[in-house]
Protein backbone atom coordinates (compact mmCIF):
# COMPACT_ATOMS: atom_id res chain seq x y z
CA UNK A 1 0.00 0.00 0.00
CA UNK A 2 2.92 2.41 0.60
CA UNK A 3 4.38 1.47 -2.74
CA UNK A 4 1.18 2.44 -4.11
CA UNK A 5 0.44 5.59 -2.00
CA UNK A 6 4.00 6.63 -2.80
CA UNK A 7 3.12 7.70 -6.57
CA UNK A 8 1.68 10.63 -8.51
CA UNK A 9 -2.15 10.52 -7.95
CA UNK A 10 -2.88 10.27 -11.13
CA UNK A 11 -0.48 6.87 -11.79
CA UNK A 12 -1.55 3.45 -11.85
CA UNK A 13 0.45 0.33 -11.36
CA UNK A 14 -0.05 -2.89 -12.67
CA UNK A 15 -0.08 -5.86 -10.48
CA UNK A 16 2.24 -7.38 -12.10
CA UNK A 17 4.70 -5.12 -11.57
CA UNK A 18 3.42 -4.45 -8.15
CA UNK A 19 4.09 -8.64 -7.28
CA UNK A 20 7.78 -8.08 -8.79
CA UNK A 21 8.72 -4.40 -6.57
CA UNK A 22 7.44 -6.07 -3.51
CA UNK A 23 8.06 -9.61 -3.85
CA UNK A 24 4.85 -10.87 -3.75
CA UNK A 25 3.36 -13.50 -5.64
CA UNK A 26 1.21 -12.32 -8.22
CA UNK A 27 -1.52 -14.52 -7.71
CA UNK A 28 -1.77 -13.75 -4.15
CA UNK A 29 -1.30 -10.06 -4.29
CA UNK A 30 -4.05 -9.90 -6.88
CA UNK A 31 -6.56 -11.36 -4.13
CA UNK A 32 -5.68 -8.86 -1.97
CA UNK A 33 -5.84 -5.80 -4.67
CA UNK A 34 -9.43 -7.26 -5.49
CA UNK A 35 -10.36 -6.88 -1.87
CA UNK A 36 -9.00 -3.40 -1.37
CA UNK A 37 -10.64 -2.28 -4.84
CA UNK A 38 -13.86 -4.15 -3.52
CA UNK A 39 -13.30 -2.11 -0.22
CA UNK A 40 -12.93 1.17 -2.05
CA UNK A 41 -9.40 1.38 -0.74
CA UNK A 42 -7.91 0.82 -4.36
CA UNK A 43 -9.20 2.39 -7.68
CA UNK A 44 -8.42 -0.80 -10.58
CA UNK A 45 -8.92 0.00 -14.33
CA UNK A 46 -8.25 -2.56 -16.84
CA UNK A 47 -6.90 -2.13 -19.90
CA UNK A 48 -3.77 -0.62 -21.80
CA UNK A 49 -3.12 2.36 -19.03
CA UNK A 50 -4.63 0.12 -16.33
CA UNK A 51 -3.49 -0.76 -12.96
CA UNK A 52 -4.52 0.55 -9.37
CA UNK A 53 -4.60 3.56 -7.50
CA UNK A 54 -5.60 4.77 -4.39
CA UNK A 55 -8.96 5.79 -4.27
CA UNK A 56 -8.84 8.45 -1.50
CA UNK A 57 -6.00 10.31 -0.49
CA UNK A 58 -3.49 8.74 1.70
CA UNK A 59 -4.38 10.59 4.83
CA UNK A 60 -8.21 9.11 4.33
CA UNK A 61 -7.04 5.32 4.57
CA UNK A 62 -6.15 4.39 7.95
CA UNK A 63 -4.14 0.89 8.60
CA UNK A 64 -7.97 -0.61 10.08
CA UNK A 65 -9.55 -0.47 6.92
CA UNK A 66 -6.31 -2.24 5.18
CA UNK A 67 -6.37 -4.75 7.83
CA UNK A 68 -9.89 -5.27 7.61
CA UNK A 69 -10.01 -5.23 3.29
CA UNK A 70 -8.42 -8.28 3.91
CA UNK A 71 -10.02 -10.14 6.75
CA UNK A 72 -7.55 -9.46 9.42
CA UNK A 73 -9.25 -8.03 13.35
CA UNK A 74 -6.18 -6.84 15.31
CA UNK A 75 -8.20 -7.69 18.22
CA UNK A 76 -9.11 -11.14 17.50
CA UNK A 77 -10.41 -13.53 19.59
CA UNK A 78 -8.71 -16.39 17.89
CA UNK A 79 -5.94 -18.11 20.92
CA UNK A 80 -2.19 -17.52 19.59
CA UNK A 81 -2.01 -21.06 20.56
CA UNK A 82 -4.94 -21.55 18.45
CA UNK A 83 -6.47 -23.73 21.11
CA UNK A 84 -10.74 -24.16 21.05
CA UNK A 85 -11.19 -22.78 24.52
CA UNK A 86 -9.03 -19.61 25.34
CA UNK A 87 -11.01 -16.93 26.99
CA UNK A 88 -10.33 -14.82 30.02
CA UNK A 89 -12.13 -17.17 32.24
CA UNK A 90 -9.61 -20.32 30.34
CA UNK A 91 -6.69 -18.53 29.29
CA UNK A 92 -3.50 -20.20 27.60
CA UNK A 93 0.20 -19.21 28.71
CA UNK A 94 -0.25 -15.93 26.20
CA UNK A 95 -3.67 -15.04 26.73
CA UNK A 96 -2.88 -12.21 28.50
CA UNK A 97 0.21 -10.76 26.87
CA UNK A 98 -1.32 -11.36 23.50
CA UNK A 99 -4.45 -9.62 24.60
CA UNK A 100 -2.65 -6.11 25.32
CA UNK A 101 -0.55 -6.40 22.24
CA UNK A 102 -3.75 -6.79 20.24
CA UNK A 103 -5.31 -4.10 21.43
CA UNK A 104 -2.45 -1.86 21.05
CA UNK A 105 -2.09 -2.88 17.36
CA UNK A 106 -5.77 -2.22 16.77
CA UNK A 107 -5.72 0.93 18.54
CA UNK A 108 -2.41 2.13 16.09
CA UNK A 109 -4.20 0.66 13.36
CA UNK A 110 -6.98 3.04 14.31
CA UNK A 111 -5.11 5.99 14.46
CA UNK A 112 -2.60 5.96 11.66
CA UNK A 113 -3.08 6.74 8.12
CA UNK A 114 -0.77 5.68 4.95
CA UNK A 115 -0.04 9.58 5.06
CA UNK A 116 1.61 9.07 8.36
CA UNK A 117 3.87 6.13 7.17
CA UNK A 118 4.89 8.31 3.78
CA UNK A 119 5.91 11.50 5.96
CA UNK A 120 7.59 9.21 8.44
CA UNK A 121 9.39 7.42 5.34
CA UNK A 122 10.02 10.51 3.23
CA UNK A 123 11.43 11.92 6.53
CA UNK A 124 13.85 9.66 7.44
Amino acid sequence: MTHIAYMEPNHRVRASDLSEAVDVPAAFLSKIMRRLTAEGILDAKKGHHGGFKLARPAAEVRFIDILRAVDFEPATTHCVFGLEHCDANHPCPLHNEWSILTGQIERWARSHTLADTLVKRRGS
